[in-house]
C-alpha cells in the first residue's frame, strides 16, 4: 500500500489521503484541523482555532508545525495557508485574566487589540484592566467569538484539603500522561474513549491537586459512580463525600447534576466558595446557562472530560472558553492495539423504508430480535430516541427498558441485574448515551437514532469497550435504506470514522433469520 499524504486544496481545506502510516499523519492534522467529510475513503480536514489554540497551550510551536505538514505533504504548504495557522496560534496568551490584591483582572500582550474584544482601549495605554467577577464569562465568550482566547490564570484563595491515592490503583501509561498534561496546563480537556478510565484519570488528578474538589455531571447516577470511585480510589472518607445540595459541611468531594447547578441553593454554595478543582465530566454536553455559569464558579483549575468536544451546534470554541484547551488525546485505535479498550466491529445494517411507522417498527424489531438471537447470552444493550418504539420491542422481546422517567429505585435494580448476569439484554431511551458504567457490555443495537449526534455515536459505541479476555465489541445500528435516517447515520458516524474505525454495510436480508421474520 502506498503511504498515506496530504493534498492542501484551493478552497483551504486538507485532503488526507489512505494509505500506511495514515494514523501518524491524523495525529499532526488533528493539531491544526477538525474533519469536514469523508469522501471516497479520504479524509477532508480544515482549519480549527480550537484545535491550534490547544496546540499552543501545549507548546507547540509554528515552526514545528508547519515542518511536520510538510513531511507528509505532497507539496510545500502554501503560504496563505501558513499565514493562517500562524495568526492563530499568535491570539493564544494575546490575553490573560489573574487575581491581583484580590481584584480580576485582564491583561492585555497588546493594548491596542482590546477593542477586538469589545474592551475600551483605555487613553493611557494601560495593559490591565479591572473586572468584576460576574462579567468574566460574558467577557471569555465574547473574546473567543471574536477570535481571541483568554487565557484564565487565576488561583482560587483556598485552604487545601490532601487527597491520597489508593495503594491499590496503578495507572496506565496514557491516563499517567494525561495527568500530568492536566499539571502542567492547569485548565482544559482531557479526552479518551470511554472504557479507557476518564473517572480514574479524574480521581488522579484530584489527588494530584487537593481538595476540596467539585464534580459537575449529567446525571444522578453518573454522580453517584464518581463518589463510589472516589471511596474506592482515594483515602477520602465516605462521609466527606456526597451532593452539593445536601448541605453538608466539610465535603471533601462534592458532586452536583448540571441541571441542579444553576438552581437553587445548589447555585448559592457553588459560587459561595472557592474550589482547588472543578471537574466537568462530559464536558461536551453542558448546557448553555451552565457554560456561562462555569466561569462564575471560583477555582484553582479546572478539568474537562470527554470522549470527543464535537458538538453539533459548533459550541466546542465554548467549552474553550470556559474550561480550557484540550490537554490529552488518547488514539481510539492506538487504545485497541494496546488491549486497554476491546476491538470493535461497527455494523450499520439497512432495512427496507417503510410506508407507516408501525410498519418501520415491525422491520427494526425483527431484526434487532435476529441480532439478540445472534448473540445469544451475549451482555447487550437495545438504545433508542423513539421511546415508544423502544418500550414496544421490549415487551415484544422481552426486556426491560428504562427511560428518563424511570425511577431511581428501578434503575438501581435493573443496572445491578445487568451488571451481575442475571439480565443479558437491556433497553435504553437517551439516558444511556451519557456516561452510565455498564462495563460487562459487548454488544449494542441502535433501533432509532434519527437525530443522534456525533458524540452520542461515540458515547453509545464507548458502552461496550471495556476490554475482557477474547473479546470482541459489536456496534449496529440499524436504518431504514435510502431515508433520511441513512443520511443522519453517516452524519453521527463521521467522528469514529476518523478515529480510524470502519462501519460494514449490511442488508437485513443477509441477516441469519428465523421463521416469520420479516423479509
Amino acid at each position: 500500500m502506498a503511504d498515506a499524504g496530504l493534498i492542501f486544496q484551493r478552497d483551504g481545506t486538507m485532503l488526507v489521503t489512505a494509505g500506511d502510516g495514515l494514523d501518524r499523519l491524523l495525529q499532526v492534522v488533528r493539531k491544526c484541523a477538525q474533519l469536514r467529510t469523508i469522501v471516497a475513503g479520504n479524509h477532508v480536514y480544515e482549519l480549527s482555532q480550537v484545535a491550534l489554540w490547544g496546540s499552543a497551550a501545549q507548546g507547540a510551536r509554528f515552526s514545528d508545525l508547519i515542518a511536520s505538514l510538510d513531511r507528509w505533504s505532497h507539496a510545500p504548504v502554501p503560504a496563505a495557508f501558513a499565514a493562517r495557522i500562524a495568526d492563530i496560534m499568535s491570539r493564544y496568551g494575546a490575553f490573560e485574566i489573574v487575581e491581583r490584591a484580590r481584584q480580576t483582572t485582564l491583561v492585555a500582550r497588546d493594548p491596542s487589540v482590546l477593542g477586538e474584544i469589545g474592551v475600551t482601549v483605555p487613553t493611557n495605554g494601560a495593559m490591565s484592566i479591572a473586572l468584576e467577577r460576574r462579567d468574566v464569562a460574558k467577557l471569555k465568550l465574547a473574546a473567543v467569538q471574536a477570535g481571541w482566547p483568554i487565557v484564565d490564570r487565576r488561583r482560587a484563595a483556598c485552604t487545601g484539603t490532601h487527597i491520597g491515592l489508593s495503594e491499590r490503583v496503578r495507572l496506565r501509561q496514557y491516563q499517567s500522561d494525561a495527568v500530568a498534561s492536566f499539571e502542567a496546563g492547569r485548565n482544559g480537556v482531557i479526552l479518551l474513549p470511554c472504557g479507557a478510565g476518564k473517572t480514574i484519570v479524574g480521581v488522579a488528578a484530584a489527588v494530584a491537586v487537593g481538595g476540596p474538589v467539585l464534580v459537575l455531571v449529567p446525571s444522578r447516577t453518573v454522580g453517584e459512580q464518581w463518589q463510589s470511585a472516589f471511596v474506592e480510589l482515594t483515602d477520602c472518607h465516605p462521609s466527606s463525600i456526597g451532593w452539593i445540595d445536601d448541605r453538608r459541611d466539610g465535603l471533601t468531594i462534592a458532586t452536583v447534576t448540571y441541571q441542579a447547578a444553576t438552581s437553587g441553593n445548589a447555585a448559592g454554595e457553588l459560587s459561595g466558595r472557592p474550589w482547588r478543582l472543578v471537574i466537568y465530566d462530559e464536558v461536551q454536553s453542558l448546557p448553555a446557562d451552565v457554560f456561562r455559569f462555569a466561569a462564575v464558579i471560583e477555582a484553582e483549575r479546572r478539568l474537562g472530560l470527554s470522549a470527543t468536544l464535537v458538538r453539533e451546534d459548533g459550541r466546542e470554541a465554548e467549552v474553550f472558553a470556559l474550561v480550557g484547551p484540550p490537554l490529552f488525546e488518547a488514539s481510539w485505535l492506538e487504545l485497541e492495539r494496546d488491549g486497554w479498550i476491546a476491538p470493535a466491529r461497527c455494523v450499520e445494517v439497512r432495512v427496507p423504508a417503510a410506508a407507516t411507522p408501525a410498519e418501520d417498527l415491525r422491520y427494526k424489531m425483527a431484526v434487532t430480535r435476529r441480532l439478540v438471537e445472534q448473540h445469544d447470552g451475549e451482555p447487550t444493550i437495545v438504545v433508542g430516541t423513539d421511546v415508544t418504539g423502544l418500550l414496544a420491542a421490549g415487551r415484544r422481546l422481552a426486556f426491560p427498558v428504562l427511560t428518563g422517567s424511570s425511577s431511581a429505585e428501578r434503575r438501581v435494580e435493573v443496572f445491578e441485574a445487568f451488571r451481575s448476569g442475571a439480565l443479558k439484554v437491556l433497553g435504553l431511551s437517551r439516558i444511556g448515551s451519557v456516561g452510565i458504567d455498564l462495563p460487562g457490555a459487548s454488544v449494542l443495537i441502535q433501533v432509532s437514532g434519527t437525530f443522534g449526534s456525533r458524540q452520542e455515536e461515540a458515547q453509545r459505541l464507548g458502552r461496550v469497550l471495556r476490554p475482557a479476555p477474547g473479546k470482541t465489541a459489536h456496534f449496529y445500528t440499524i436504518v431504514a435504506a435510502g431515508t433520511r435516517e441513512q443520511h443522519f447515520a453517516a452524519r453521527r458516524q463521521r467522528f469514529l470514522v476518523n478515529q480510524g474505525y470502519r462501519y460494514e454495510i449490511v442488508d437485513a436480508s443477509e441477516l441469519p433469520r428465523r421463521v416469520g421474520d420479516v423479509q
